[in-house]
């Protein structure tokens, strides 16, 4: 994909979770973006004097033509300075980067497997198989603090209603009295990978999240016999 710079408006800010906003930035008319879905592209916000700029994962699908969305929460400099933006912004794109991408060429079972916010790049892909119906069968392992984290909650519920060929897990890390959890609890382990995930050695994998979430998660699935070739992995931290 050749590296290009978009500059787009903020269409909307979507308060996805307490601590999580979507920004959904619009794509004008006759103009094109075009990446693999779990690319990112490098954003800036446009007049910002420090010129601050940080790597985001595209949470939309390419095949969506009208904006693109990215999902982040306030932490650090420029998170913070994007969260007092508001519709009408305009932030710079510059990109797509990353080895870290689906294609259709893949037709291996998918098993995506993100921590907190490493949904983003992963609900690209998800996005993606089910707007080309596209033959893959998909498992989405999710880890979250509380039932409260779950981003993007009630379009993965309607995507496991409308596709027999995506199915997803939460696993809270962190439950509390009062949550009105009865779902998993506790960290991804090799025993809940061995039981949710049907052809180990065969299945393509997505790792996203925190440095040490990943590297742990690698070492499971090496451990279970998956091969390295099979694992993708993008990380932060």
């Amino acid at each position: 994909m050749e590296i290009k710079e978009y500059k787009l408006k903020i269409k909307e800010i979507i308060d996805e979770t307490a601590k999580v906003k979507i920004f959904r930035c619009g794509i004008p008319n006759g103009s094109e973006i075009n990446f693999f879905p779990g690319q990112f592209f490098m954003v800036s916000i446009e007049g910002d004097e420090e010129n601050l700029k940080r790597a985001y994962s595209i949470a939309s699908s390419p095949t969506e033509k009208n904006y693109l969305d990215i999902g982040l929460d306030k932490v650090g400099r420029f998170s913070t300075k994007l969260f007092d933006t508001k519709p009408g912004h305009v932030l710079i794109f510059k990109g797509p980067y990353g080895k870290f991408y689906f294609t259709d060429e893949m037709k291996n079972d998918l098993i995506l497997i993100a921590g907190g916010v490493g949904i983003t790049p992963l609900m690209s892909i998800i996005r993606y198989c089910k707007a080309k119906k596209l033959g893959n069968k998909i498992k989405f392992i999710y880890s979250v603090r509380t039932p409260a984290d779950v981003i993007y909650k009630d379009e993965l519920e309607r995507i496991k209603k409308e596709s027999h060929k995506f199915d997803y897990l939460v696993t809270v890390t962190r439950p509390e009295p009062g949550q009105n959890w009865s779902g998993k609890t506790g960290r991804i382990d090799e025993s809940l990978l061995e039981e949710h995930i049907q052809d180990i050695k065969g299945s393509l994998y997505f790792l996203c999240g925190p440095n040490e979430f990943v590297k742990s998660i690698i070492a499971m699935l090496e451990k279970l016999g998956v091969a390295k070739e099979q694992i993708k992995t993008d990380v932060w931290g």
